[in-house]
């Protein structure tokens, strides 16, 4: 097992596709929390975000260790090079160490009145918005 993924969305840790794909998965390993600068989240449907390059945002979110069929199968979740591209990005975590993981993007414009700030995050697929209620 070798790829790193940082999830900022359905995939993380109480998230419905967590449990789907990640939970009691041999194949997977929590590795810690973390941060992307230059990202910034946004409600793109129902239920589920996207983050965009963004200049000045950061996106919080979870860094997993996966196999290389998990990754294909994240692939397929995302719709990687339709809706999501997957590229890499350099992730800051909890401990302060800095890795290379890889991280889903939004392939589309986002509309910017669903914009999750820096301080609603990490995503909530509970709340209406994404947005985590305080």
């Amino acid at each position: 097992m070798g790829e790193l993924v940082f999830v900022y969305g359905t995939l993380m840790r109480e998230q419905g596709n967590h449990r789907r794909f990640f939970q009691g998965n041999p194949e997977v390993e929590f590795v810690d929390e973390g941060v992307v600068e230059g990202l910034g989240l946004y409600k793109v449907a129902a239920g589920y975000p996207g983050a965009v390059r963004e200049k000045g945002a950061f996106t919080r979110g979870e860094v997993f260790r996966v196999s290389r069929r998990v990754l294909r199968s994240l692939d397929l979740l995302e719709d990687e090079g339709d809706l999501y591209i997957r590229r890499k990005t350099q992730v800051r975590l909890q401990s302060g160490a800095m890795v290379e993981a890889w991280v889903y993007l939004w392939n589309r414009k986002p509309d910017p009145k669903t914009r999750v700030s820096e301080h609603e995050q990490p995503w909530c697929s509970s709340s209406p918005t994404g947005k985590r209620i305080l």
